[in-house]
């Protein structure tokens, strides 16, 4: 009996906490009138951030320096879902803790919207800006027009100079490696791509052999990781065969003044445009630096060729004197 009683008052101390972020979510929605949007992650809050402003509490649940498919649920989560309006999903594979989420939210006023393609392309930003945007239109019954088209024309913008710089470096002669999930944008800023792989902890020793011949063969410029996925994976490679080394981020907010999917486009594109004038620069240095050898060795050789010459004829003088 004293047993039940100890469970059920330890029981009740740890859903004290739980009981008052419930109370706190409710009670600052209430005061605020405000409505919480939930969106999975980044690359869907910020756009409903630029679109609402102040007007709606936005909770992102994966934090965009993470995969989501590192995501680890909280209490806090629950309670944002069982408080919320509207939840945006991605229905990306990395998003399979989801529905255990809404289950444990148990909120049947919620109104979850799934985002169709990717967004990691210009033309991809563009259809989920039209989405989210529509969707927050009818369910809020707000006009965003005019902050659509604002926010498409950034993403033209960014796209065009994008499509410049692209021109001036010859982007598309430059071939890149890199991890699967940045193929869409890399191609969509000129580049092209001919080998990918999957997270580096998936891969054996045959995969990671297979891309470094790739890259010697195919003389490959740039080999590009994900930040949310891994950083060094692909310095090694580069270091192996001369490449350089870039890493982009999948998604908006994990770098400083990346905060838009348009920010994030402009500093990715700049990564690729600023790797691929630094490998040019060390493989002109490396051609010179080799053309410096192959000159010494032929000078060496002229040298030691000069020497045998030299001594050969002073053999054939010393035997004609002693002949005389």
């Amino acid at each position: 009996m004293k047993i039940n009683k100890l469970l059920t008052f330890g029981i009740a101390l740890m859903m004290l906490p739980l009981l008052f972020l419930s109370v706190t979510v409710t009670e600052t929605q209430a005061a605020t009138d405000k409505p919480i949007i939930v969106c999975t992650t980044s690359a869907v809050s910020n756009i409903v951030q630029e679109f609402l402003g102040d007007t709606a509490d936005v909770v992102v649940l994966v934090q965009p320096g993470l995969c989501p498919a590192d995501f680890d649920m909280k209490p806090s989560d629950v309670y944002a879902v069982s408080n919320a309006k509207i939840l945006f999903k991605q229905n990306i594979p990395g998003e399979f803790w989801l529905q255990g989420l809404l289950e444990a939210a148990g909120n049947p006023d919620l109104t979850a919207v799934a985002i169709p393609g990717a967004y990691n392309t210009p033309e991809g930003a563009k259809n989920y800006i039209s989405w989210v945007g529509g969707n927050l239109s009818q369910i809020l019954g707000v006009d965003l027009d005019l902050k659509i088209s604002e926010m498409l024309t950034d993403v033209d913008d960014v796209s065009s100079w994008m499509t410049s710089q692209a021109e001036t470096l010859q982007a598309s002669t430059v071939k890149v490696i890199c991890m699967k999930w940045l193929k869409a944008f890399i191609e969509s800023a000129g580049f092209t791509v001919v080998a990918t792989y999957n997270p580096p902890e998936t891969l054996s020793a045959g995969d990671i052999t297979s891309l470094s011949e790739t890259a010697q063969s195919e003389r490959v410029g740039l080999i590009v990781d994900n930040l949310q996925i891994d950083v060094e994976f692909g310095e090694g490679i580069a270091s192996q065969v001369g490449a350089e080394h870039v890493v982009l981020t999948n998604f908006p907010g994990a770098i400083p003044r990346t905060e838009t999917l348009s920010q994030m486009f402009r500093y990715n594109a700049g990564q690729l445009f600023n790797g691929t004038i630094m490998w040019r620069s060390t493989s002109t240095l490396r051609a010179e630096r080799e053309d410096l050898k192959n000159q010494v060795t032929i000078f060496q050789i002229t040298t030691s060729l000069a020497v045998v010459v030299a001594a050969v004829e002073a053999v054939l003088l010393y035997v004609r004197k002693k002949k005389k």
